[in-house]
């Protein structure tokens, strides 16, 4: 060591009189004089010295400037910070570990399972509430076993609850799926005329050996089965011929067929096939504003980028309000090559930037910060209301509002708990959501950004600037988390998803600031809605000449193995790429590691820490990569 500590200050022998130099502006030399003997001269004293030109302000501030470019790359994350919010944990992975197995199981089993956790949870309350209330505190002394045992059963107590609200909300749900008339009709795979509404528009399949279809998902709301009249609402995913890819979302619609019965395990009853074109289609009564709104921005888009650019034209309506249905299928392709098809499903991206957008205007109008607040959530219910209040926007909803409103209360670590608080209620809401992928990855990618994201930032600012470390660390900390599941969808290793995500990064906020101001002036002001169409455009057409460029790069896809082995590996691969990170970027820290953990293993076992085995672990992983995608 040299006598330095990791902030650069010099310790010891350094002068401490007006001719000291660089290092007089310090903090640390400020507080010297308190400490120093009262019998000093008056010529040495500090207080009574003469003041040269390298005690001034501009002195200090180039001083300091001189000590964090001198940083030893040690210092990239020293201090004490803050840890995340994880007190919910516990209750979270009871949550959701239970609704993924209770939504296979009989109504009778659920509603068994959450009585019990219930019982459960007022019993380790009680025993909370006693052993806490038995044990004296003493200030002076450090918290003793009986305060950890009860923070235990507070714990457990918390837990319990919440598995049992969502056991029960899984055991209702299924009690009225296995239970009602309607639903024992249509599995019975009954000819049905029914009535339905569409809870989203249609969009088509891939083309396979058939013909060409659409899929949306509906509500049964009527239905005639051997002249018995039913009644739903009974939700199912129907899978019908082009002659029904027009229909609107929100409309009433009459036809016939029957329910392939789906698994339990499905959020729907079933997949409805309609044996007829679609019959005395009803819009939403009253005109639905929302649709109103969707229509105008999709006339604005088309009539501004037709003609220039069909890949902007059919992008925008994605980036915007999600709405793929007129994405050119090249594009598709390309954009999930690189990893880009985020970007047209309203995401956590996009609620966070509306209410960041509002609220800031607000703020910026000297509107208080509660009005605002309540402003900013109105807002975002409507921006959800237009683009189709259906689960996975709901759910989008959520979770970009949490990073939103721990931003805005200064307390970045509730971010934690809000998102815990969010997972357990949405579980509750709607149990199917353990097993949906898109739920999944959304969770994955916020706790990513939320553990990771800052440190991360902190790691590469070491070789980069701060913006381009902020730039590169958002969709890093989110893949490193989400890229273990994403094999399981896409057994492929997309090299350019970082760059790629990077690369867009700067659109994507004035798309999607701009496209919605767009959308909300479509009805009533036209052009300006056109003119918005223009400049998010230009935005969108960045998007998509990125994805097209960077999915005809060499190795844009690897492949990557399948199931549970590619998930595992992927795993290793992340933490092989952290680990990496960490060891350039704290070298001293972990060089210290190293040594300390060589020296407490036994002689015989040191050379495993050693170059020759790192390298010899690595081809082993290499190997193993290649023999699971050849499939031996």
């Amino acid at each position: 060591m040299d006598g330095t500590p990791v902030d650069g200050t010099p310790v010891g022998g350094g002068d401490v009189g007006p001719n000291a130099g660089a290092g007089a502006g310090h903090p640390a030399f400020a507080a010297l004089p308190a400490r120093l003997p009262a019998g000093l001269p008056a010529g040495l004293h500090p207080a009574r010295a003469r003041r040269s030109p390298a005690d001034s302000p501009a002195a200090a501030v180039r001083a300091g400037v001189r000590r964090l470019a001198a940083r030893p790359a040690g210092a990239v994350d020293a201090g004490r910070r803050p840890r995340p919010d994880l007190r919910l944990l516990p209750a979270v992975a009871a949550s959701w570990a239970g609704a993924a197995m209770a939504i296979g199981q009989p109504w009778e089993a659920a509603a068994c399972a959450g009585a019990s956790c219930l019982a459960l949870c007022v019993a380790w309350a009680a025993a909370a509430w006693w052993m806490q209330a038995g044990r004296r505190p003493d200030p002076r002394r450090p918290a003793a076993g009986g305060g950890r045992l009860a923070g235990a059963a507070a714990t457990a107590a918390l837990a319990a609850l919440c598995l049992g609200t969502v056991l029960v909300a899984v055991a209702l749900r299924q009690h009225d799926r296995q239970t009602a008339p309607l639903a024992v009709a249509a599995a019975s795979g009954s000819q049905l005329y029914l009535t339905i509404e569409v809870s989203e528009g249609p969009r088509v399949l891939n083309p396979g050996m058939g013909p060409p279809q659409v899929a949306f998902g509906a509500v049964i709301l009527h239905a005639t089965v051997r002249g018995r009249a039913l009644d739903g609402p009974l939700p199912v995913r129907v899978v019908a011929g082009m002659d029904w890819a027009h229909v609107p979302a929100g409309s009433t619609v009459s036809t016939a067929g029957a329910v392939a019965p789906g698994g339990v395990q499905e959020p729907v009853a079933g997949i409805l096939r309609p044996a007829t074109a679609p019959l005395d289609v009803r819009p939403a009564q009253g005109g639905s504003p929302a649709l109103a709104f969707r229509a105008g921005w999709l006339t604005a888009a088309h009539q501004a980028w037709a003609r220039a650019s069909p890949d902007v034209a059919g992008l925008l309506p994605g980036m915007v309000m999600g709405d793929r249905s007129a994405s050119p299928p090249g594009l598709d392709e390309s954009m999930k090559t690189v990893g880009l098809t985020h970007l047209t499903a309203v995401s956590g991206a996009n609620c966070t930037l509306v209410l960041s957008a509002l609220m800031l205007g607000l703020r910026t109008l000297h509107a208080p910060r509660a009005a605002a607040g309540a402003a900013a959530v109105l807002g975002l219910a409507g921006f959800v209301a237009v683009v189709g209040p259906d689960p996975s926007v709901l759910r989008a909803a959520v979770m970009g509002g949490i990073g939103c409103a721990a931003m805005l209360s200064g307390r970045p670590r509730r971010i934690g708990a809000l998102l815990s608080a969010s997972i357990v209620v949405l579980l509750a809401a709607n149990p199917w959501l353990a097993l949906d992928y898109a739920f999944i990855l959304s969770v994955l990618a916020t706790l990513g950004l939320h553990v990771m994201g800052q440190r991360c930032a902190r790691w590469l600012g070491a070789w980069m600037p701060a913006w381009a470390a902020q730039a590169v660390a958002i969709p890093f900390a989110a893949q490193l988390f989400c890229a273990p599941v994403i094999v399981l969808l896409q057994p492929r290793l997309a090299l350019y998803t970082v760059p790629a995500n990077m690369a867009v990064a700067p659109v994507v906020a004035l798309v999607t600031t701009v496209g919605t101001l767009g959308m909300v002036a479509a009805p009533v002001l036209p052009a300006l809605a056109s003119g918005c169409a223009l400049v998010a455009g230009a935005g969108s057409w960045w998007v998509s000449v990125v994805a097209r460029w960077m999915s005809q790069l060499p190795a844009s896809a690897l492949p990557w193995p399948e199931g549970g082995k590619g998930v595992v590996l992927m795993a290793l691969l992340n933490t092989g790429l952290l680990g990496a990170l960490v060891a350039l970027v704290e070298r001293r820290r972990v060089a210290e590691g190293v040594r300390r953990l060589r020296r407490r293993l036994p002689p015989e076992c040191r050379f495993l820490l050693g170059f020759g085995s790192l390298a010899g672990c690595s081809a082993v992983s290499a190997a193993l990569w290649t023999a699971a995608v050849l499939g031996w």
